[in-house]
Formats: structure tokens, sequence, C-alpha cells
């Protein structure tokens, strides 16, 4: 999880987001610690029952046009009780409304930055939560290769040596994206979703044993890789002897577990003379239709028991 305050907000997204300071210069270093967005709404007229002080405030045009409404000192206690607790960080003028004198004041003696743009509320707070969730969200760095084929996410696992690097660059060379190879960074977003990306130092770059490192978006082009992708599938090769048990029918849904997310895995045993790219590809679209809900296994045992109670 990036460290995160309001500074840097402005120096990575305020053109994107048309932010521009208009007081509280002091309060740049406040830390942001959630991603939720927070509209001011009822707590404008006193009610502060679970408010979240810790979120970065919305000021839209309701909340806008209702301060404007109510006496000077009246603004400045209600403003003063939300901002001048200990975890407040920012607050956020939409639509380039115009700051009342009881904001400029507040804002300036209480050290809280006041922030505006141009883009209306519901655009700007779906912006900027999608951005603070990819700044703030947990985080693992794992040892593995990702990869998306046809479509779908695929983490490849297993020790060193074991051929994982030598599978993505078969998988690149028939078609299919690189995200990562050797660290996997693994992030938990949007509640329950994992998504794979690479080191910026090592992005696009695959270590080929007895060749070296390459390129592979200057060797095959920028259609074969991909800066991130959703993890739905994690593929651990292993070497045949050490495989306890290896799944023959694909009854059995085994799963793996990354930042409290379980995602199905399978077990591939590694072996000379088969082709992991092609078992891979095979995997992704048999997992791809097992999210559309159809389970070959299950279907062919079902049929398996019709029978059997024909006889």
């Amino acid at each position: 999880m990036s460290i995160m305050d309001v500074n840097t907000l402005l120096k990575e997204r305020s053109e994107d987001f048309k932010l521009e300071v208009l007081t509280g210069y002091g309060g740049l270093g406040r830390k942001i610690t959630v991603a939720d967005i927070n509209r001011l709404g009822l707590a404008l007229a006193g009610f502060f029952d679970h408010f979240p002080y810790e979120r970065i405030q919305v000021i839209g045009t309701i909340e806008h046009t209702y301060l404007k409404h109510i006496e000077y000192d009246d603004q400045v206690k209600v403003l003063n009780k939300i901002f001048s607790h200990e975890k407040a960080v920012s607050c956020v003028l939409t639509r380039n409304l115009e700051p009342t004198d009881a904001m400029i004041k507040v804002f300036s003696d209480l050290n809280i930055t006041l922030l505006r743009t141009e883009l209306n509320s519901s655009l700007f707070i779906g912006d900027l939560g999608y951005y603070l969730d990819g700044k703030l969200a947990p985080s693992i760095k794992m040892h593995g290769v990702m990869t998306n084929v046809y479509g779908l996410g695929v983490l490849l696992v297993g020790k060193s040596a074991i051929g994982k690097s030598e599978c993505a660059l078969e998988l690149v060379k028939r078609g299919h994206k690189l995200v990562s190879d050797d660290v996997v960074n693994i992030t938990k977003r949007f509640g329950r979703t994992l998504v794979g990306s690479s080191l910026e130092l090592t992005k696009h770059l695959i270590e080929v044993r007895g060749i070296g490192i390459i390129d592979v978006k200057e060797l095959f082009g920028i259609g074969n890789i991909s800066d991130e992708s959703r993890i739905e599938l994690v593929i651990k090769l292993e070497e045949r002897d050490s495989v306890k048990q290896c799944e023959r029918v694909g009854f059995n849904e085994c799963y793996t577990e990354y930042l409290s997310v379980r995602i199905p895995e399978i077990t591939i045993p590694v072996v000379p003379g088969r082709n992991l790219a092609i078992l891979v590809e095979t995997a992704s679209l048999n997992q791809r239709l097992k999210n559309e809900g159809h389970f070959t296994a299950r279907n062919l045992d079902g049929r398996l028991r019709e029978e059997l109670n024909k006889k």
C-alpha cells in the first residue's frame, strides 16, 4: 500500500481531475487512508452519528446551496465541527462552485486543504474513488508469472527453473499477453477482486535461462503485453514425482487464497515432452466455461448416473 497524502493526489491527478487549491496549503501533507469519498449531506444539518471524518469530503450543488442559505456564524460552526476533527483530510468543491467566506476562513484557520474541480460530483467521486482504490488497496508480492490467456488472467506459480518463464514465452508466441515475469504484484481491488501487475523496473521483460533477459514489447509488439490483469486462475507447475495427487477427471474444485480472496487453482505435472503452453490454454478455456456455469466433469457424471438408473 502506497503512502498517500493530498499533495500526492495533486501531483498525480490534478490535471485529470481538474483540481485547484483554493486555500489551506498547510494541509497538503495530511494522509489519505481510505478510498471512500463522502458528501457532507446531513452533517451540515448537525447529524454526526457514524460520520466518516477520515474520508475526503465533497461539497456539491445541494450542500453549497444549503450553506449559502444559513447564517455566516452557523456555517463557521458546522464546518469547524466537521473539519477540526483529527482525522479530517480535505474538502473538494465540485462544478467550479465559489467558496463562501465562511469556507475560506475555516479551511485557512484549520490548515485543511480546500480544493475545487469543474467536474460534477458523481463523476468526480467515481473517478477519485477508482484512483484511490488502486493506490490504497492491500497488496503482496510473490514469485510467479502473470499472463492473460484468451482474456483470462492466469497466474503461473512453482519453484524456480520449473519452466514458468518458458511457458509464458511460448504463450506470447501463440498470441497471448505477458503481464509480469518473476515477481508479480497482487493487489486486492474493489472488495473481492485480485489484480496482478508487474514491477515498474521489470515491466515487459522475461528472463529465459540460456538466452538472458528479453523485451517482449520490442520483440513481439505491444499487442502481446498488458500492464495488469485480473487474477482468475492459478496454475501450479510441479515436477511429476513430487505431485501427490493429480486431478484426472476435473470433478473436484481446488482453490488457493491470496489476501483472503479464493481463486481456482489447478496443478499441472511437468514432464519432458509435455507442451505446457497448450495445457495452460486449455485450462484457461475450461475455466472460462466454468465461469459461465458449464462443468464438463459434472455433466458427464450426471449422464453416467442417468444411464445407471436406466439399467
